[in-house]
């Protein structure tokens, strides 16, 4: 638990509101339960790339949060720690080519609501993201549900 939240590697560490820690769904469906039984009430089905912030563990399963406060339930197996995953959480935003808005939008043009996409790198305010079919967009970080914010060490 410690490393998971603590990470603390060449001087870039991150913060765990809380205590709790970003997961990333890594399959294609999740099904999240009211309780940590499969025979519980299902409350949301997601896709691969959401992330969610780990509350606390019960058996094989996860109580999680989501972009909109909502506690639910997840199997363990659903999700993973291996790589850093982003929720657009306002109505619509724009793709792009690159990082800013002089570059031009990608064939998809836009992303709504609840659209999940792993992370491969930060250019200032802009991300870089690849959605679940393998192409790669930059979105402006405002428009990004982030479990955990970064910051740096100076020595």
């Amino acid at each position: 638990m410690f490393f998971r939240c603590l990470g603390l590697f060449l001087g870039l560490f991150c913060f765990c509101p809380d205590g709790a820690v970003a997961l990333c769904v890594n399959t294609a469906k999740a099904h999240l339960y009211a309780e940590p039984s499969y025979s519980a009430k299902k409350l949301w089905t997601v896709g691969r790339y959401m992330p969610l912030l780990e509350l606390r563990s019960k058996g094989a399963w996860y109580q999680v949060k989501d972009l909109d406060g909502e506690k639910m339930w997840i199997p363990q197996s659903k999700v993973t720690y291996d790589f850093d995953c982003a929720v657009i959480k306002v109505g619509k935003s724009t793709l792009r080519r690159g990082p800013g808005t002089r570059h031009p939008q990608t064939p998809l043009s836009y992303a709504g609501k609840y659209m999940a996409f792993k992370k491969i790198r930060r250019d200032e305010a802009w991300l870089h993201l690849e959605d679940d079919f393998g192409f790669r967009h930059w979105v402006f970080e405002n428009n990004l549900w982030e479990p955990l914010a970064y910051t740096t060490i100076d020595y």
